[in-house]
C-alpha cells in the first residue's frame, strides 16, 4: 500500500528519511525561519516545494524507483538532505543508520501531542469535572492507520489520590478548560472491542492561557493508571468518504457535563472538542452510555479546486523570486467554524438522528485541530 511519510525541518536540518519505491513524501518545516525543499538544477529527478514558511506542509512528491535522492534549501547553502528509495517490499535502513531520529513519526512534537519524547502515543482531549468520569476523545491522524481511528472512551483514574488532583483542577479557575491524557502506543481496535480496558502508564498535561502549548499536571505527570469504563464511540474513517450536507456532531456525556465532537467523514477534515452551555432536549438518560448524532445544516465542509487553495504571499517563479512574510509571521491556524464571526453566541438550530429538531448552545470551544489530523493528507 503506498504510504506519505513527512520529513521534519527543525534547527537547519532535514530529517533523514527511507521510503520504498511507490511512496511519496512531504516536508513539514518547524522552524521559525523559511525553507525551500529542490533539487540541484540539473537533477535527473528534478522537483521543488516551493517556499515553506513557519508551520507549512509542501504538496507531496513521488518516488517511483530506488536511489538516493539528494536535495537542498536554497536559502541555506549547508542545508542538505536525501531522500533514500529502495525496492518495494525491501527493508528500510534504521534511522540510526541514517545520521538522525525519529521526526518522522506522525504525532512527535504535534499540536495536540504535547511533544513528549514518546515515539508513538495516543492523545485523548478529556473532559468532566469529576475524576471518576473522564470523557476521552481520541486526537486521530487521518494518514497513519494506527490513528486513524474516532474514539470516544468514558474512563476513570483508578487511585484516589489522582482523582483528587483532577478534581481540584476542575473546581479551580481553570474549569473546563483543556486537558489531554497520554498514553503509549496500544492498538486502538482493541480499545475499541473492549479487549484493552486499562492504560496503565498515562501521562496528563492541562492548558492554562499562559501555556497555550500544554504543561505537566503536578502530581499526573507519568505513570498514572487509567481505567476504561465505557468505549462511547468508536469508528475507523475514510479519507475518501463523501462531506455530509452540513457539519456532523457526535454528543456524548451526562446530566452535567455535555460534550460534541465534530464527526470526522472524508478528508481533509478537522477535529474538535466544544462543551455545551445547557443540556439539550435530546440529550435523556438513555443516551448517557453512547454518542447521539447531529447535522447543523447551516455549515458544510465544501471541496475546492487545487487552484484556490491558499498560497499566501509567495510567488516562486523561473527566475526564483520569492516574497515571503518575516520570518516566524506566518502563523495562521483556522478557527473552529462554529465560532460566530460576527461575535453572537454560538447557538445552532440541529437536526438530531432519530429524534427530529433540536438547538444547542455552546459554552466552551476546548480543542480544534487541522494540523495533525490532516499531517500526510493531500488536499486536492
Amino acid at each position: 500500500m503506498t504510504k506519505t511519510k513527512i520529513v521534519d525541518i527543525r534547527n537547519h536540518v532535514f530529517a533523514p528519511a527511507a521510503i520504498e519505491a511507490d511512496d511519496f513524501v512531504v516536508w513539514r518545516n518547524l522552524d521559525a525561519v523559511p525553507h525551500t525543499v529542490e533539487t540541484a538544477p540539473d537533477a535527473s529527478f528534478y522537483f521543488n516545494v516551493g517556499p515553506l514558511a513557519t508551520g507549512e506542509v509542501s504538496s507531496p512528491v513521488w518516488f517511483g524507483k530506488p536511489g538516493k535522492f539528494p536535495y537542498l534549501c536554497r536559502y541555506h547553502a549547508d542545508m542538505t538532505g536525501e531522500i533514500e528509495v529502495v525496492a518495494r517490499g525491501a527493508k528500510l535502513p534504521h534511522p540510526a543508520q541514517m545520521d538522525g531520529g525519529h521526526h518522522d513519526m506522525p504525532g512527535h512534537d504535534m499540536p495536540g501531542h504535547g511533544g513528549h519524547d514518546l515515539f508513538h502515543f495516543h492523545g485523548f482531549v478529556t473532559g468532566g469535572r469529576s475524576g471518576t468520569k473522564l470523557y476521552m476523545s481520541h486526537t486521530p491522524v487521518i494518514a497513519d492507520d494506527r490513528h486513524r481511528f474516532q474514539v470516544i472512551l468514558r474512563s476513570s483514574f483508578v487511585e484516589q489520590k489522582h482523582r483528587d488532583i483532577y478534581d481540584k483542577l476542575r473546581a479551580s479557575s481553570f474549569g473546563a478548560g483543556k486537558v489531554q491524557i497520554f498514553h503509549d502506543h496500544l492498538s486502538l481496535v482493541d480499545i475499541g472491542d473492549g479487549t484493552i480496558k486499562d492504560l496503565p502508564q498515562a501521562s496528563v498535561e492541562y492548558y492554562p492561557p499562559e501555556s497555550p502549548d500544554g504543561i505537566a499536571l503536578p502530581g499526573l505527570e507519568e505513570n498514572i493508571p487509567v481505567r476504561i469504563d465505557r468505549v462511547l464511540h468508536f469508528h475507523q474513517f475514510d479519507p475518501d468518504a463523501s462531506y455530509p450536507l452540513g457539519l456532523r456532531y457526535l454528543v456524548y456525556g451526562d446530566a452535567d457535563d455535555v460534550f460534541m465532537d465534530h464527526h470526522i467523514i472524508g478528508a481533509p477534515s478537522f477535529h474538535s472538542v466544544a462543551k455545551l452551555k445547557d443540556v439539550p432536549a435530546f440529550w435523556e438518560p438513555t443516551r448517557f452510555d453512547g454518542t447521539a448524532g447531529i447535522l447543523i445544516p447551516e455549515k458544510r465542509i465544501v471541496d475546492v479546486s487545487p487552484k484556490v487553495l491558499r498560497k499566501v504571499a509567495f510567488v516562486d517563479n523561473a527566475y526564483h523570486l520569492a516574497y515571503l512574510p518575516p520570518s516566524g509571521a506566518y502563523r495562521q491556524p483556522p478557527p473552529d467554524p462554529l465560532i460566530r464571526r460576527d461575535g453572537t453566541p454560538p447557538i445552532y438550530d440541529v437536526t438530531v438522528d432519530g429524534a427530529g429538531s433540536d438547538r444547542v448552545t455552546i459554552d466552551k470551544f476546548i480543542h480544534f485541530d487541522v494540523a495533525l489530523l490532516n499531517n500526510r493528507v493531500v488536499i486536492a
